[in-house]
């Protein structure tokens, strides 16, 4: 049965009109923790991704800004696997520009589209000439998110000629780390030189894409385990004992207590291990005598590539402000939301700084 409002019926038409897209939405209110105008599914070839679906009323430069907010603060009331899509009347361009800066989902009935998500990535602007983009998420494998990850580190190795560095930082070979830089100038967020090199386009949307991706696609492939201690055993001297074997383990310390120790600002109360590659995760948890709880406070996650540990003067190895900062992510409660943003201030923004001027 097709939806009642005459907005939705033609979002969705304009929707379905592009190649290798069907959709299904449920008309009544959709309630989590809050209440939408309904729940939209899209199918592709490659997946689904489910919306909850926000009717707003004609949207001006005047109100873009109130809507942003909204939707905002919508988002942060959802689970991580929940995602919210505007669908409005025809958008100006200025309007069409602020929400996508702003990393908005929507549709209006003119075929303005933008879904950015890790199953699918649409941009459809209607009033302009250039050609559609309609590019699915195997574009955006982990190897490309590893890829991007060594670009957002060091936004300056894009300048060299060859491409072993990348490769070295990223855990890939040179070919893989090729094709990875063409599909990342395809979804723009590279640009390429008349040298034939590339540049970050957008180091702010590249890192919201990496986030997106590490903690959809690429954080379950590294994932060992989540665990907690076992009792009698207080949380604080199991990070005092990680903290202190972490070095000769070759382990590397992240999540809230990596955060606690970048920062000195968070009282931790989990933490991540990135452990080597070829370290039997079975160790730690025998040292550290914790146990497999899929509601744990301890989680440990397999390094990738070369570059997992943060460059700076410290005395222990905690894991790079990227990952910490994609860690935080997972929890968006307010004293992690305010520790990324310290994380972001002091280490983060230098690399932004970077790759605006190379």
């Amino acid at each position: 049965m097709q939806p009642k409002h005459p907005w939705l019926q033609k979002c969705i038409q304009k929707l379905e009109e592009l190649p290798q897209i069907e959709t299904t939405t449920i008309i009544e209110p959709f309630l989590e923790n809050t209440l939408a105008d309904g729940l939209l599914t899209i199918y592709t070839p490659h997946n689904q991704v489910k919306y909850l679906v926000e009717i707003k009323a004609p949207i001006t430069l005047d109100t873009v800004d109130t809507n942003i907010n909204y939707i905002h603060h919508l988002q942060e009331k959802l689970s991580n696997d929940k995602r919210t899509l505007l669908i409005t009347d025809a958008l100006s361009e200025a309007v069409v520009d602020s929400l996508l800066e702003n990393n908005i989902e929507f549709i209006d009935t003119t075929g303005n589209i933008y879904l950015n998500n890790s199953s699918l990535y649409i941009l459809v602007r209607s009033s302009s000439t250039q050609n559609k983009k309609l590019l699915f998420a195997p574009k955006i494998t982990t190897n490309t998110l590893k890829v991007a990850y060594a670009l957002l580190q060091d936004p300056s190795i894009l300048e060299y000629p060859t491409l072993e560095l990348i490769a070295n930082a990223a855990g890939v070979d040179w070919k893989t780390v090729k094709r990875c830089l063409e599909s990342l100038y395809k979804l723009n967020y590279l640009q390429r030189q008349r040298n034939g090199t590339y540049r970050i386009e957008n180091y702010t949307k590249l890192l919201e894409r990496w986030e997106m991706g590490y903690i959809e696609n690429l954080r379950p492939e590294l994932l060992r385990g989540t665990f907690s201690t076992r009792e009698n055993i207080d949380f604080n001297d199991i990070s005092k004992q990680i903290r202190e074997i972490a070095q000769n383990q070759k382990i590397i310390i992240g999540g809230e207590l990596g955060a606690a120790l970048l920062t000195g600002y968070l009282k931790p109360i989990n933490m991540t291990i990135h452990i080597p590659e070829e370290y039997n995760y079975r160790t730690i948890t025998t040292i550290l005598r914790i146990k497999l709880d899929p509601k744990g406070n301890i989680i440990i996650l397999k390094q990738f590539g070369n570059n997992n540990q943060a460059k700076y003067d410290l005395s222990e190895p905690v894991a790079d402000p990227l990952l910490i900062h994609a860690e935080l992510c997972l929890y968006p409660d307010e004293r992690l939301k305010e520790t990324a943003k310290r994380l972001y201030e002091k280490y983060i923004i230098t690399r932004q700084e970077i790759a605006e001027m190379v």
